[in-house]
């Protein structure tokens, strides 16, 4: 594995913190889960069809930084090199302003409220044991 795909790998602490977030916060208005599952969607569609600027335009600026750092080239020609499961979105689970979305290959998505709507903060995060014990890896994360 190329260096740059060991970086995306690092554990995701701040996943850890919104799944507890998540867990005592309960569900979030249904706006903002329409909202979430919505960019969540248009994500996974954009990067299945190879579509580089729809796929880049669900990611929050900090996590397109972080891609176009490690790959040293514009987020949408980076973003086909990012390793991910899609699935069918099975749960989104809101909190004031970050929301974890889990698909249906294991993998999870997380997302944070930012001025222009929810953004992707992380993606392609497995969990490596309890959520609470341990954090989340992560292909990409901000």
């Amino acid at each position: 594995m190329r260096e740059a795909a060991c970086m995306r790998r690092a554990p995701l602490l701040v996943a850890s913190v919104v799944v507890a977030a998540v867990g005592l916060a309960g569900c979030g208005q249904a706006d903002d889960r329409d909202s979430v599952r919505a960019t969540t969607q248009r994500f996974l569609t954009a990067y299945e069809a190879d579509e580089g600027p729809t796929a880049c335009g669900a990611l929050s600026q900090d996590t397109r930084k972080e891609l176009e750092s490690q790959e040293s080239r514009p987020c949408a020609d980076a973003i086909a090199e990012v390793e991910l499961e899609p699935g069918a979105v099975t749960r989104v689970e809101v909190a004031v302003t970050n929301a974890k979305v889990d698909l249906a290959s294991g993998e999870s998505v997380f997302l944070s409220e930012q001025a222009a709507g929810w953004r992707i903060s992380a993606l392609g995060c497995k969990p490596q044991g309890k959520p609470a014990d341990e954090p989340f890896d992560c292909e990409l994360q901000a």
